[in-house]
């Protein structure tokens, strides 16, 4: 089982953007023009590439700091978030409690470890 407490925003968002975009297969078709800054791969991620030769994961979407960003990921998969105690409580149910839930200070980060959830089957 996947230890979401432990992963970083960066981590979350980028399992996210692997779940919406589809993942990556790092084939590399083009580079920037004027730089080589960034490369782009089939799905249309991009890509920093680093002096060790490897190259870094950019996200598309950062929905752990953008409500542009997590509102859709909320509204499409029927996920709530609601204040409690201990920060904010995301879930995607709503009366039946078979659902996922998971609490967090940062209510956007919530969504999406509830989507990473329900999509993980965990």
């Amino acid at each position: 089982m996947m230890n979401y407490q432990e992963m970083s925003d960066e981590e979350i968002d980028l399992a996210v953007s692997e779940i919406v975009f589809g993942k990556t297969h790092g084939k590399i078709v083009s580079y920037a023009f004027d730089e080589p800054k960034f490369v782009f791969t089939e799905s249309g991620h991009s890509f920093t590439p680093l002096e060790n030769g490897e190259v870094e994961f950019t996200p598309r979407i950062k929905p752990t700091s953008s409500w542009a960003d997590a509102g859709p990921i909320a509204e499409e998969n029927e996920i709530g978030v609601v204040k409690v105690l201990n920060g904010w409580c995301a879930t995607n149910d709503h009366a039946k409690h078979e659902g996922v839930f998971f609490v967090d200070p940062n209510p956007r980060r919530a969504i999406c470890i509830v989507f990473l959830m329900m999509k993980g089957g965990e």
